[in-house]
C-alpha cells in the first residue's frame, strides 16, 4: 500500500506541516511563512493546506497523520518529578493535559482546515516522542545506513536530549537527558539575563559572543556541566524553570512567550540583569563569550559520549541547540565525528518531518528514499503569477531569459549593489539558502554596515553568511565537510579575510553554505558568474526580510524591495531596478 504521511508540529513553537511519501519529503513549510507571525505556535492550519496543495493531494489521499508529541513518553520520570514538587507542578500538569487533549484532536483540526467532515479523515493517527522525531528528521533524510543519533534542545516530552542507535529503518534510543536538566535552558536563561529575552534570540547572542572575552569560566562551570553516561546537568539553584507553575506559553493562540528561567542566585553570580533598552556593554559581551565557549565544550563532550556509546562516528543531529553553528564547526574541524548530517529545519519545525518519517519507515517499514540534499521544499510561483504581482506594484520591470537574468544579477553584485533574489521553491528551515535571499558583494568596502543600515535594521554585531561554490570551500575556509544548510561555522582563511570582509565575523569565521549545481543550478550559476567578474567564488547571503518572517509571496518580496533601500530585485524571470541604484 502506498502511504502518504502528513507530519505536524502543533501546540508548540514553530508550528509546521510536512508531507512524506515513498519518494521522501514532498513538501514542507512553517506556519509563520504563511500567517507572518514569527515562531508562531498553535495548529498549523495554513501549512497543512499548503503542503497538500503543493503535492497535488487531497485529504482522502493521506494514509497517516503523525504529530511530534507523545504524552506517554517518559511517564515514570514525569510522575516522579510531580510527586517531589506537587505545589508548583500541578498547574503545569493541568496545562499539559489541556495541550494533550488539543493534540489528540489533530485529525479533527486537519479536517476543519481542509473544510471536510471528521468522518472524511481516513488516516491513522500517530503520536511520536519529540526527541525521537528530532533524530528521525535527520537520520531518515541522511545518506547514512548507520549513524549515531544526537538531539539537544530546551525540552520536549520531558527530555532535553537523546542519544540513539540508527540503522536502516530503525531508531533505538540508548539514553536521554531528562528535564529539568537541559542545554537549551542553560543557554536561554543566560541570554535572558543579559537582556535577550524574546523567544528565539539565542542566535543573536551567539553572534555577540565573538565580541567578548571568556572571563566567566568559573561561573559557567558552576552553572552547568556534562557528565559522560548521564547527560547535561544544571546546578538548579541558579535556575527556576523547574519551580514555575507555567512554562512556555502560547499568547493569543500563536505568539510564544518564555518566562524568566534564571533565579536570583544567577543574578548574584553574574551581575544585575540587563533590561531593554539598556545598551549592550562589556559585561554582556563577556558573559555571552563565556557562555558560548562553555556550551561548545559541553556539546563536544556530548557528541564524544554519544559516539562512544553507539560506536559509530557518523552522526545525525537535530534540535534547537543544534542550530549552534559555532559548536558544529568545532565538532567537525576537531574531528569529534567523521561525518555529520544536520536537518535543515533542526529546530521544532523539523519535528513535523521527523514524526512523518518515523511513521513511514519505522512503523510501516517503508524503504528509505534518496537522501535529502537540499531544502527547497516549500511554495513556488509561476512567472504568470509573478508578472501579475509586478504589474500591480506600479514599479517598472522587464522580463529576462535565464542567461540574461544571471548576467544582469552578477553585474549588479560585482558593482557593490544590494539585490533581492526570489526564485524557485521556498527553503525549509530558518535559513535563506539562495531562493529567498538578499545577496551582495562579500568584500565590498563597508558592505556589512551598509546592509544593516539600509535593509536589515538590526543589531550591528550580527554577522552575515557566505554562500560558496562547494568545490571552492577549502580554498576560502578552513573546512572540507560540505554544509548545504548553513549550519556550520568555519574559519576564513587569512588570505581571504580582506576579500570576504563583509562575511568575516569578529572572530575570523563565517557561517557557511556550500552550493552544488545539482542542488540549485540557478544559484550556482549566479555565483559562478560573479566569480568570473571578481575572482571571488562567494556571495554574501542573508534572508529576504526586514524584521519579519522570510518573504513568502512575490507581493511580499516586491513590498520589501520597495520599502527598503535595496537596489535591485530578481523575482522569477523579472528584473526591477531603482532609478537611483548605484
Amino acid at each position: 500500500m502506498a502511504r502518504l504521511v502528513l507530519g505536524i508540529n502543533s501546540a508548540h513553537a514553530d508550528s509546521s506541516a510536512v508531507l512524506v511519501s515513498e519518494r521522501g519529503v514532498l513538501a514542507a513549510i512553517a506556519e509563520e511563512r504563511l500567517n507572518r507571525n514569527k515562531h508562531c505556535a498553535g495548529f498549523p492550519r495554513l501549512a497543512v493546506q499548503e503542503v497538500l496543495r503543493i503535492a497535488g493531494a487531497s485529504l482522502r489521499d493521506v494514509t497517516d497523520i503523525a504529530v511530534a508529541r507523545d504524552p506517554k513518553a517518559n511517564l515514570a520520570a514525569k510522575a516522579a518529578f510531580v510527586a517531589r514538587r506537587p505545589a508548583t507542578t500541578l498547574p503545569r500538569v493541568l496545562d499539559r493535559l489541556r495541550i494533550h487533549r488539543e493534540v489528540a484532536s489533530t485529525s479533527d483540526q486537519v479536517a476543519d482546515a481542509m473544510g471536510a467532515a471528521a468522518a472524511d479523515v481516513r488516516a491513522g493517527f500517530h503520536q511520536v516522542e519529540h526527541h525521537v522525531a528530532h533524530v528521525a528528521s535527520s537520520f531518515f533524510c541522511s545518506p547514512f545506513e548507520r549513524a549515531t543519533g544526537i538531539t539537544a534542545d530546551g525540552a520536549g516530552d520531558f527530555a532535553s536530549g537523546l542519544i540513539a542507535r540508527c540503522e536502516g529503518t530503525r531508531i533505538d534510543v540508548e539514553r536521554r537527558t531528562l528535564w529539568p536538566h537541559s542545554p537549551g535552558v542553560y543557554y536561554t536563561a543566560i541570554c535572558q539575563l543579559i537582556g535577550f529575552d524574546r523567544f528565539g534570540e539565542e542566535y543573536k547572542v551567539m553572534g555577540l559572543s565573538a565580541y567578548g572575552v571568556n572571563r566567566y569560566v568559573r561561573e559557567m562551570r558552576e552553572l552547568a556541566s556534562y557528565a559522560p553516561g548521564e547527560g547535561f546537568r544544571l546546578n538548579l539553584r541558579y535556575f527556576k524553570h523547574h519551580e514555575q507553575t507555567r512554562g512556555l506559553e502560547i499568547v493569543e493562540g500563536q505568539e510564544v512567550s518564555v518566562p524568566a528561567l534564571w533565579s536570583p542566585e544567577m543574578e548574584r553570580l553574574l551581575g544585575t540583569a540587563r533590561r531593554r533598552p539598556a545598551p549592550v556593554e562589556d559585561r554582556e559581551r563577556d558573559v555571552a563569550a563565556s557562555m558560548q565557549t562553555h556550551f561548545e565544550d559541553m556539546y563536544l563532550a556530548y557528541v564524544q559520549d554519544a559516539v562512544r556509546a553507539v560506536g559509530v562516528r557518523d552522526v545525525v543531529m537535530a534540535g534547537g541547540s543544534v542550530l549552534n553553528s559555532v559548536a558544529n564547526g568545532r565538532m567537525l574541524t576537531e574531528r569529534v565525528a567523521d561525518r555529520a548530517y544536520f536537518h535543515p529545519a533542526a529546530s521544532d519545525d523539523g519535528t513535523a518531518a521527523g514524526a512523518a518519517l518515523f511513521v513511514q519507515h519505522q512503523k510501516h517499514g517503508v524503504r528509505r528514499a534518496e537522501p535529502l540534499r537540499h531544502a527547497y521544499l516549500g511554495s513556488e510561483w509561476t512567472d504568470e503569477q509573478i508578472e501579475r504581482a509586478a504589474a500591480a506594484s506600479g514599479l517598472r520591470f522587464e522580463k529576462l531569459g535565464r542567461e540574461a537574468l544571471i548576467e544582469r544579477a552578477a553585474d549588479t553584485l560585482a558593482k557593490g549593489r544590494i539585490m533581492g533574489w526570489f526564485q524557485g521553491r521556498e527553503e525549509w528551515g530558518p535559513r535563506a539558502l539562495g531562493n529567498r535571499s538578499i545577496l551582495c558583494h562579500p568584500g565590498w568596502p563597508d558592505m556589512k554596515a551598509t546592509l544593516n543600515a539600509r535593509i536589515k535594521n538590526r543589531e550591528p554585531f550580527r554577522p552575515f553568511a557566505p554562500a560558496v561554490l562547494a568545490e571552492k570551500l577549502d580554498t576560502c575556509f578552513r573546512g572540507t565537510h560540505e554544509v548545504p544548510f548553513m549550519i556550520v561555522v568555519y574559519k576564513v582563511r587569512p588570505e581571504w579575510k580582506d576579500r570576504l570582509s563583509a562575511i568575516t565575523h569578529e572572530d575570523g569565521t563565517g557561517r557557511v553554505q556550500t552550493v552544488r549545481r545539482d542542488e540549485n543550478a540557478l544559484y550556482y550559476d549566479l555565483i559562478s558568474a560573479f566569480e568570473k567578474r571578481t575572482g571571488t567564488p562567494v556571495v554574501l547571503n542573508t534572508s529576504f526580510n526586514e524584521n519579519e518572517p522570510i518573504v513568502h509571496t512575490p507581493e511580499q518580496a516586491i513590498d520589501c524591495f520597495r520599502r527598503t533601500r535595496m537596489d535591485c530585485l530578481g523575482v522569477g524571470s523579472f528584473w526591477m531596478e531603482k532609478s537611483d541604484a548605484g
